[in-house]
């Protein structure tokens, strides 16, 4: 289960480089992130934690959804 950790950690690191570039597939990566952080969190009984990455998932694709609206982010 670490690699798992690793993987969703590398996934979510990219996520941020690719926000920082303003490139709004990042939020396609961090749903997925988020959602792989569901399953780690849940299998470890980290709660609290599943709680967050529920909401980060959602935040994920909110995201998504502001910036399909906004032409000026369209990569």
């Amino acid at each position: 289960m670490e690699i798992f950790g690793y993987v969703l950690t590398f996934l979510c690191l990219a996520g941020t480089a690719l926000n920082c570039k303003m490139i709004r597939y990042c939020f396609i990566i961090w749903f997925f992130a988020n959602i792989g952080w569901i399953i780690h969190d849940g299998y470890t009984e980290q709660y609290y934690r599943v709680l967050l990455d529920v909401v980060q998932a959602g935040t994920a694709i909110w995201g998504w959804l502001e910036w399909s609206s906004n032409n000026k982010f369209t990569k």
